[in-house]
């Protein structure tokens, strides 16, 4: 199928936006702009400068390409294999999920903890880490923390890898389930934005994310608890003194999250709201 027949810049965007929104596909015209702009490579405010110039073939033929996969509801960060992500830039794939705004609000909230902190010889441990961001995210705000990120999936640790290698930042990589992998090792900051999502709950998340995403990255047992009670049991064996644990949670978890945590052990209790004042992020220290 030619959705194409016109070569101007503006025509292009226009034929893309009218072909993607009869494939019922939301934000149309943000997509259209944001995949020619890619193929150009100049920027998306910038296309409607150039709106007369033509296109070459080889790139209308490219951008048709994409369309197409943005019309099946592949998202545009998968089409794209990349993500900006809290000053740092990330290679995304099916191995890992899609770093959302949300994820982007913790780094900062634990960044602004991190602030008041001396952090020589301190050691952070991101959990379940996916594409890294967390943990990237972290040691290029705050070069003097040592990191280590685990995934129990090779997939994703790879890209975790590759983004690190791309962010110029130095951390650790275990291979292995939650805390496990850190055996023998302690850390005084643990961050983890584990698999919420209960069963029921993803069978309602957009259609984009259930096709998509890696399931296991998404879905927890137990009402979505699953891995905040795995990670509670052990916490004790793999956290230092006075050591600060930072969780990103499900909206409706916060009552059964403090439960989970809820020994004496554990003071400075805070469930902090996201832009949408859901709640959203856990934030608890050990005595």
């Amino acid at each position: 199928m030619k959705i194409f027949d016109q070569n101007s810049i503006l025509s292009l965007i226009k034929s893309a936006i009218l072909f993607l929104e009869k494939q019922n596909i939301q934000n149309a015209k943000n997509s259209a702009e944001v995949l020619l702009s890619d193929i150009l490579k100049i920027k998306k405010n910038d296309l409607y400068l150039y709106y007369e110039n033509k296109v070459s073939k080889k790139d209308i033929e490219k951008f048709q390409k994409l369309i197409f996969k943005r019309s099946k509801k592949e998202p545009l960060e998968y089409i794209l294999k990349k993500i900006d992500f809290y000053g740092c830039s990330l290679e995304v794939n099916k191995h890992v999920l899609i770093p959302r705004v949300e994820t982007e609000i913790l780094v900062d909230l634990i960044a602004q903890k991190l602030e008041t902190e001396n952090l020589d010889n301190r050691v952070l441990f991101d959990i379940c880490t996916g594409s890294g961001c967390i943990g990237i995210a972290l040691k290029k705000r705050f070069p003097k923390l040592k990191v280590f990120v685990s995934d129990i999936s090779k997939k994703a640790l790879n890209v975790a890898k590759i983004n690190a290698k791309k962010n110029l930042v130095n951390i650790f990589f275990k291979l292995g389930d939650l805390l496990t992998p850190f055996k023998n090792l302690k850390a005084d900051f643990i961050v983890s934005n584990p698999p919420y999502v209960s069963e029921e709950e993803f069978m309602h998340l957009d259609e984009d994310i259930k096709t998509f995403e890696p399931k296991k990255a998404l879905i927890a047992k137990d009402s979505g608890l699953e891995f905040y009670k795995k990670i509670e049991k052990k916490i004790f064996q793999y956290a230092n003194k006075n050591a600060k644990l930072f969780f990103e949670i499900g909206y409706t978890q916060k009552k059964d999250i403090i439960n989970i945590f809820s020994s004496e052990k554990y003071v400075s209790k805070q469930v902090i709201k996201d832009f949408s004042k859901k709640d959203r992020f856990f934030f608890v220290e050990i005595e």
